[in-house]
């Protein structure tokens, strides 16, 4: 024995369509929206200025050249090369950080579209139409008449309005909410250490260069520059090996801040925006239902 379903009374549809077009109007999940749009757009290019000057910073290291001269024997070393393949990165990084940019860019451009006064003026003429026409098309008596056929489109029409209307402020909303839970302290902690890892690369780079030995040197003198020349030798050798510790240290963060990034401006809102259209579509089966 199956139950029919109650048919939606007409003050709650009129209700509901008020309901929605106050919000519309009201724009507080508009503002809401677009200051996390602009958090994320700040985010976004201080993000792309630390990948500009971490290149910055390969790019100087890339034209160093180190001599010293263990025991006598000069030996030229250019310490750039160690960073050769994070440098690569650094500058796809680059890249990932301008469109997520102009991802950001695009999405205040849509929040403003979908906050714009004739669509929520057309919206609330549809919902009322909505909830007047479904209730015609419920009264008539007579088999397929034209409020009968009327019914469903306005409801869909209705619908789809509200879909545009609110889809790119929810996105936001979610994808913002998202990030805060589960992207933030990666983001934080990323940053700071590629910070960290910028300026001890410029530390270790400067370091890297030895002291231009005095014009005039006696046999004592020069004596004391082999031994400080072989000290050098040494010295060299540690920091190159910092070197190469911090070039994978900075790989491998800018690898993690790329994909923290990916997942807020490209990832998130195309799974939410997915979901609210799922979602759209169910809503508009039950509008046009009478």
């Amino acid at each position: 024995m199956s139950l029919e379903r109650p048919p939606v009374s007409l003050a709650l549809r009129v209700a509901l369509a008020l309901a929605l077009a106050l919000l519309s109007w009201q724009g507080g999940v508009d503002r809401y929206a677009q200051d996390r749009v602009e958090v994320q757009l700040e985010r976004a290019l201080v993000a792309f200025a630390l990948a500009r000057a971490l290149n910055g910073v390969i790019s100087v290291a890339q034209g160093t050249e180190v001599a010293v001269q263990p025991a006598g024997v000069g030996v030229k070393l250019s310490p750039g090369e160690i960073l050769d393949p994070v440098n690569d990165l650094v500058e796809q990084f680059s890249t990932v950080m301008l469109l997520a940019s102009v991802s950001l860019g695009i999405q205040r451009l849509f929040l403003a579209m979908s906050a714009w006064a004739p669509l929520t003026f057309v919206l609330v003429l549809f919902g009322l139409g909505w909830a007047l026409s479904h209730e015609l098309a419920r009264r008539d008596r007579e088999p397929g008449g034209w409020r009968k056929r009327l019914a469903p489109g306005v409801g869909f029409a209705f619908v789809l309005l509200v879909g545009l209307r609110f889809a790119v402020p929810l996105t936001a909303v979610a994808s913002d909410a998202a990030y805060r839970l589960f992207l933030s302290p990666e983001y934080e902690q990323t940053s700071a250490e590629l910070t960290l890892s910028r300026e001890r690369l410029g530390t270790t780079v400067a370091g890297l260069k030895p002291a231009p030995p005095p014009p005039d040197q006696g046999l004592l003198d020069r004596a004391k520059g082999l031994v400080e020349s072989a000290r050098q030798a040494f010295d060299v050798s540690d920091r190159l090996q910092a070197l190469q510790q911090a070039a994978s240290t900075m790989a491998r963060n800018v690898v993690r801040l790329i994909v923290v990034f990916l997942l807020e401006t490209v990832l998130f809102p195309l799974a939410f925006l997915g979901v609210l259209v799922y979602g759209t579509k169910a809503l508009m089966r039950r509008a046009t239902a009478l």
